[in-house]
């Protein structure tokens, strides 16, 4: 009889840094409401904080870049395009060295979000939160690179359901900042 691999179980958020206080428990609220209004059912994934050096050489390592940036994605598995919400069959699905229902790691620099908080006039928390949700929607395969704009269509509409706020009416700035930067979704095989 084939043993089976155990199959994470729940949201885990990780912080690696410790420069700032990080309040884990209003983080990982807010996931699991994307979680539910994404309808993941099962899906899991893992949320990593950490500071600038280490998303620095997370970034030389998958993607050539020797800076530091806010927000890295690594799903689990390869896509051929978006997860349908609230459905459960999918080539995402399918299980990878004996795991099924993981989509990945969002890995976020606590210090370039704070960064990118100051400048845009809103909270860290805030920052943390929308890139919780940039870096999850890479994990189910959208991308604002080259998708049509169904990812900031998608982002802006979850942003209001979740009640990220502070910025809201300069996120069509960060949008044009976004649609001119490099895929930062790494395709990782476990």
């Amino acid at each position: 009889m084939k043993q089976k691999k155990p199959t994470p179980s729940g949201i885990a958020l990780v912080n690696l840094q410790k420069r700032y206080s990080v309040h884990s428990a209003s983080l990982l609220a807010f996931a699991r409401s994307l979680k539910r209004l994404l309808r993941l059912g099962n899906r899991e994934f893992n949320i990593c904080l950490v500071d600038d050096d280490a998303i620095r050489q997370l970034n030389v390592a998958y993607r050539g870049k020797d800076k530091a940036t806010d927000v890295l994605s690594f799903p689990w598995l390869d896509s051929d395009g978006p997860l349908q919400l609230g459905t459960h069959s999918s080539s995402r699905q399918r299980e990878c060295d004996g795991i099924t229902n993981f989509l990945g790691d969002v890995v976020i620099s606590v210090e370039t979000a704070r960064r990118n908080a100051a400048g845009e006039g809103h909270s860290t928390i805030n920052e943390i939160r929308w890139l919780i949700l940039h870096g999850v929607l890479h994990l189910l395969g959208y991308d604002h690179e080259r998708d049509a704009g169904e990812m900031i269509a998608l982002e802006l509409a979850m942003r209001e359901h979740l009640g990220v706020t502070g910025g809201a009416g300069k996120f069509e700035n960060r949008n044009s900042k976004i649609e001119t930067r490099e895929s930062k979704s790494p395709r990782r095989r476990g």
